[in-house]
């Protein structure tokens, strides 16, 4: 009864059922989830949307959606810690355990060799899976004039993962039109962090805060003494605690290269749990509404709103249906999830410990995660949206008697009424 019992609660986690369990038991069942923004997307099992409203049909979505998994995006990130290794290994100061990770982490830096920051095959089954389910739960959306623009930032992961996307629904629909291109020209709008919001990210308080749970949550004396052998070469070697969250990051980084194990056994659960802790509060200082950055960095992403809000505009006035699909990165997602005040987001707190249960990264911006605006019609009333955080409806602080399907006139002031909040020189 207990197998039963652990397996109910490791398939309540993938599919998105988080509220019920502590941070804790969501990271225990499922070590990949304290990847912070390596954590491989987390498909949606089984799931059940909301029916539109009665008469109502999809005609337009629009999409921003992180790159899918990746190879570390610098290399020093491979090769400081492989350097320490193989310098203890040279100097007989490593251990059992020391060497077999060793051999993984050259592994892995042989795979992402001539290859940094680019996309691997899991990131590219990611953003097929995506698509492949848009066609499946919109099939309204499909017909033979349906006209799809995908846009992405110039660069390899992302270039790749719209050209992923953009195959597998020509794939499923032979019929679409599809626009794609990947310039320096729309980087202002989908990758561009405006400079106001963008440099509270770091203030006194935030760094302050940051580094005191650092210390309070990461202890990284057993680990250390796990892979090296020899007190003096620690001493003179190493730097415990960067040490430890290097290895933390590597471990992390092997679910986004489709290989069929892990090195998570190299930290004890409780480790794994306190980093991810630090990780999550990382990430929310930086990117969230919160007190340590006055509620301000979530402003960086005005311009990509406001081109969701214009595209959508002018996009409803066709006699077409239409898909407009943006590829970009989490520095982006996160914050814009934020900015638009989604369930899963929004969270006020200075305490590392209490955001753990209730901002969870993964949740937010995994590899490939995503935020879908999808429009419906009814002929003679209004036109309706509902959103999705990574293919799950969210709901926003706006009232809507058919919640999750929200007016669109009124989403539009709101966030409208948001950006005109925004922070000025």
């Amino acid at each position: 009864m207990k197998y039963f019992f652990s397996f109910i609660l490791f398939i309540g986690i993938l599919s998105g059922i988080h509220a019920q369990h502590t941070a804790k038991d969501a990271i225990f069942a499922d070590f990949k989830l304290s990847g912070s923004n390596l954590c491989s997307y987390i498909e949606p099992a089984n799931i059940v949307y909301t029916d539109a409203p009665k008469g109502y049909k999809p005609i337009y979505l629009s999409m921003y959606a992180r790159h899918g998994s990746r190879h570390l995006s610098v290399y020093k990130d491979y090769e400081e810690p492989l350097a320490l290794l193989r310098k203890a290994y040279s100097k007989a100061c490593i251990s059992t355990l020391g060497k077999r990770t060793m051999s993984v982490i050259d592994s892995l830096e042989r795979m992402a060799h001539g290859r940094i920051g680019e996309l691997t095959i899991v990131g590219a089954r990611q953003h097929q899976g995506i698509a492949k389910r848009i066609y499946e739960h919109f099939p309204e959306l499909f017909t033979n004039n349906t006209h799809v623009d995908a846009l992405s930032t110039p660069l390899q992961r992302t270039m790749m993962s719209m050209v992923n996307q953009c195959i597998t629904l020509k794939e499923c629909c032979p019929q679409l039109t599809i626009k794609t291109d990947a310039s320096q020209h729309d980087v202002w709008y989908m990758d561009t962090q405006d400079a106001t919001a963008y440099r509270y990210r770091k203030t006194p308080e935030a760094v302050k805060a940051l580094k005191e749970y650092t210390k309070k949550t990461i202890n990284p004396d057993r680990f250390v003494h796990a892979i090296f052998t020899d007190e003096q070469f620690i001493k003179e070697n190493v730097n415990p605690r960067e040490f430890m969250q290097q290895m933390f990051t590597l471990a992390n980084m092997v679910q986004n290269e489709g290989i069929n194990f892990d090195i998570y056994d190299i930290f004890k659960p409780e480790e794994i749990f306190s980093l991810w802790k630090r990780d999550n509060f990382k990430w929310y200082i930086e990117y969230s509404f919160n007190p340590l950055t006055y509620n301000k960095v979530p402003y960086t992403q005005v311009y990509l709103l406001r081109n969701i809000i214009s595209v959508a505009d002018t996009c409803l006035m066709s006699a077409q249906n239409n898909i407009t699909l943006r590829f970009g990165h989490e520095v982006d997602l996160l914050p814009l999830a934020c900015l638009m005040k989604l369930k899963d987001t929004d969270y006020s707190s200075t305490n590392g410990d209490e955001v753990a249960e209730h901002w969870r990264n993964y949740n937010i911006y995994p590899m490939a995660g995503n935020i879908q605006l999808v429009f419906y019609r009814k002929a003679g009333s209004p036109d309706l949206v509902k959103i999705l955080l990574n293919e799950r409806e969210q709901t926003i602080p706006l009232h809507s008697a058919t919640a999750p399907y929200y007016k669109w006139e009124d989403v539009r002031n709101y966030y409208l009424s948001i950006l005109n909040q925004a922070p000025k020189e």
